[in-house]
């Protein structure tokens, strides 16, 4: 993980934006060439390249600078809601922040344990973008039914780093509606190459920010589906998808995460072996 951790960050900070004149400063340009507002989420790869010992940038002053830029960025181009925007499709839009969000609290959440003044930096500039993106989340809806969870997640992480945010009441009410995960394990979306391992991911950090252990038992339901999809080349069924990917030829790669948190919550060497496998 730390090789490829560390073959990433020298691309990643090939595509940040530093002309100090530009509004797009300490941005990251996409392949359209856009640099949009939610590419603040970038920061989370170079935060944990700071600050994990076993990396070669570890306390390194020079990533230090970038990821404090990436901070900036943030908030130049954040709305007034404290919410970001998609370029390519969704503007002052929460689910997307909620996936911003989702990125970069772990890293704040390792940055807090760090007793280093970069790392104070580091949590200071991020969580800020965090705290000041939680009224979006928790007044601007969803578009589509992953965004449920990745909300979900976001406020409960969000919840976790700040305990007197006042987002219970919003987890409550995704909540209640109920997981869409049917008796075979699928989400409602059918996505076996994008959105599956979305919201697995989502329901196991907010399984783990609550303390809410029911959460898990979809994401088990889901894992075991997903299994059973995939062909003996690591490429998946997608016909059955109602999102983008469907028709697409997929190793569903982003799957691997999932299995493997799976793998040491549950002591599954099952989950573990298909981690292996994807990756």
């Amino acid at each position: 993980v730390i090789r490829e951790l560390e073959a990433n960050v020298p691309r990643l900070l090939a595509r940040q934006m530093t002309d100090g004149r530009s509004a797009d400063c300490g941005g990251f340009m996409d392949g359209d060439g856009l640099v949009g507002p939610n590419s603040v989420s970038s920061a989370s790869t170079l935060a944990y390249a700071y600050l994990l010992r076993e990396s070669s940038h570890y306390q390194s002053p020079e990533l230090l600078e970038r990821i404090l830029m990436v901070g900036e960025f943030g908030r130049r181009r954040r709305r007034s809601s404290g919410n970001y925007d998609l370029l390519s499709t969704n503007f002052d839009s929460s689910p997307d922040t909620g996936f911003i969000t989702k990125s970069l609290a772990p890293a704040v959440k390792l940055a807090r344990l760090a007793e280093e003044d970069g790392a104070a930096q580091i949590s200071e500039s991020l969580g800020e973008l965090i705290l000041s993106g939680v009224p979006g989340m928790v007044s601007g809806g969803f578009h589509t039914p992953n965004h449920r969870w990745v909300l979900v997640a976001a406020l409960s992480l969000a919840s976790e780093l700040f305990p007197d945010l006042e987002v219970q009441d919003t987890i409550e009410a995704y909540l209640a509606e109920t997981i869409d995960c049917n008796a075979d394990g699928e989400y409602i979306e059918r996505s076996t190459g994008v959105y599956n391992a979305v919201v697995n991911r989502s329901l196991i950090l907010a399984s783990q920010a609550l303390g809410r252990p029911e959460l898990l038992d979809p994401v088990r339901r889901n894992l075991d589906f997903n299994y059973y999809m995939l062909h003996g080349d690591a490429t998946v069924v997608t016909s059955i998808s109602r999102r983008q990917d469907r028709g697409a030829r997929s190793v569903p790669t982003t799957l691997a995460d999932g299995y493997h948190a799976m793998a040491h919550i549950d002591d599954n060497g099952f989950y573990a072996a298909v981690a292996d496998w994807l990756v």
